[in-house]
C-alpha cells in the first residue's frame, strides 16, 4: 500500500509537466554495468561467502517521457531492469570445491531526471527509486542461500545524452543513498554485508 501512494503521489506531482513547450513519449532499452566498490567476504562457521566487485552485465527496458523547456528538459522513466553479481561458496571444513554463482535481481525503476539541453546535448540528474520484484541465484548445492533484502531503495542518477530527432542515447552513472540488502543467510546463519553496488547504464531511446 506505501508503494502506491508514493506511486500516486509522483504521479500527480508529474502531471502538471505535461504543458510544457514539448511532450513526447516513448520507448528505451539498454545495458546495466553493475559492480561493488571492492570485493566483499564473511563467514559462518561451515562457509565463506565472498561477493565479487567485477562488473555485471545485465539490462533494462521500459517506457520514457520527454517534456523540454526553454534551455532544459524533465524526463521520467519507468523500466524492468535486471542486474545481479558473481559470487564464491568457499567449504571451511571440507575437501570440497568452491562453488561459483550468481545472483540475480529483478527490479521496477523509476528515474526523475532534470537537466540542462545545449542543441542535441542534454546532461541531468536526480533521484531513482528501485522496487524489488524478486531475486535468485544458481548456487549447485542443495544448502538454500537467501538474502535479506530491502523491498524499495532509494539512488541517484547522472549522466549526458544525445537526443537526434527521435532517437536518443544516453549514458548514466547510478549511485545508492540506501543500503540494498543487509545480509545473506546459509545454514542458519546469517553473514551481514553492506551492499551498496553502482552501475553505468547505457540506453538506446526511440520518441514518438
Amino acid at each position: 500500500m506505501k508503494r502506491f501512494f508514493l506511486i500516486s503521489a509522483i504521479l500527480v506531482c508529474l502531471a502538471p509537466l505535461a504543458h510544457g513547450q514539448y511532450t513526447s513519449f516513448g520507448l528505451k532499452a539498454g545495458l546495466n554495468f553493475t559492480s561493488l566498490p571492492s570485493e566483499q567476504n564473511g563467514s559462518t562457521s561451515d562457509y565463506i561467502v565472498s561477493a565479487f566487485s567485477d562488473s555485471y552485465t545485465g539490462y533494462h527496458v521500459g517506457g520514457v517521457a520527454l517534456f523540454l523547456f526553454r534551455g532544459g528538459f524533465f524526463q521520467p522513466e519507468l523500466l524492468y531492469t535486471q542486474t545481479g553479481r558473481d559470487m564464491r561458496l568457499a567449504f571451511i571444513e571440507s575437501d570440497q570445491e568452491d562453488e561459483y554463482f550468481t545472483q540475480k535481481y529483478s527490479h521496477l525503476v523509476m528515474p526523475l531526471i532534470a537537466g540542462a539541453k545545449f542543441g542535441a546535448l542534454k546532461i541531468g540528474a536526480g533521484p531513482v527509486f528501485s522496487f524489488l520484484i524478486n531475486d535468485w541465484n544458481d548456487l549447485g548445492i542443495e544448502e538454500e542461500l537467501s538474502q535479506e533484502l530491502k523491498k524499495l531503495t532509494l539512488g541517484y542518477q547522472i549522466g549526458a545524452g544525445l537526443q537526434l530527432g527521435n532517437l536518443a542515447l544516453e549514458l548514466k552513472y547510478e549511485g545508492n543513498f540506501t543500503e540494498f540488502g543487509e545480509g545473506i543467510t546459509i545454514g542458519g546463519e546469517t553473514i551481514k554485508f553492506d551492499s551498496r553496488p553502482h552501475q553505468f547504464i547505457l540506453s538506446l531511446g526511440i520518441l514518438f
